[in-house]
């Protein structure tokens, strides 16, 4: 059984990035997987600029993720190798997963001639013209597969360290949690 001693609990920045991004996602894909019911009209096209600012925000506490793991990188890991290694591809695919999954969905706005309209109003026009069509909507939903399926590896690990290894490492990573 691994232990918790030498672990360190990640900072308030690292957990408010960590849940901020948890929050967006989760809310991003009720909001994606529910707004192709609303009737077409106004109601659908807020759902879809409330999907699309979500999915802006995604990509924003992805980019801030990156960056503060690289002025402030996390603890290492205490466990066998195959378990670091495990955890950074796992955190890996997330990160990858958070910035490709909206860039996908952008793109694929883009590349049939959609607007992407975000935050009430603002427009996100396509940087170049975008190839590609429909292709992009697919590897959005596939990719949107693929980070559910991470999220719960990435949960189910987070459990099994907390209740079977007994190593604490769910709390370390807690909201709240206590000094």
């Amino acid at each position: 059984m691994a232990t918790d001693e030498g672990m360190q609990p990640h900072g308030a920045v690292t957990r408010a990035i960590h849940w901020g991004t948890a929050l967006l996602v989760l809310s991003a894909w009720v909001v994606g997987s529910t707004m192709e019911e609303f009737p077409r009209g106004g109601g659908r096209e807020l759902a879809m600029q409330v999907h699309y600012s979500l999915g802006v925000l995604v990509l924003g506490f992805a980019a801030l993720r990156v960056a503060w793991r690289a002025v402030s990188p996390p603890p290492r890991p205490n466990g066998p190798t195959w378990q670091r290694l495990a955890a950074r591809g796992m955190h890996l695919a997330l990160i990858l997963l958070t910035v490709g999954l909206p860039l996908t969905g952008l793109f694929d706005r883009w590349a049939r001639g959609r607007a992407v309209t975000v935050f009430g109003g603002i427009p996100l026009p396509a940087p170049f013209p975008m190839p590609g069509g429909r292709l992009w909507g697919e590897a959005h939903e596939v990719l949107a597969d693929l980070l559910l399926a991470a999220i719960a590896a990435h949960v189910l690990a987070a459990l099994w360290h907390q209740f079977v290894l007994k190593d604490r490492m769910l709390t370390r990573m807690m909201p709240l949690r206590q000094r």
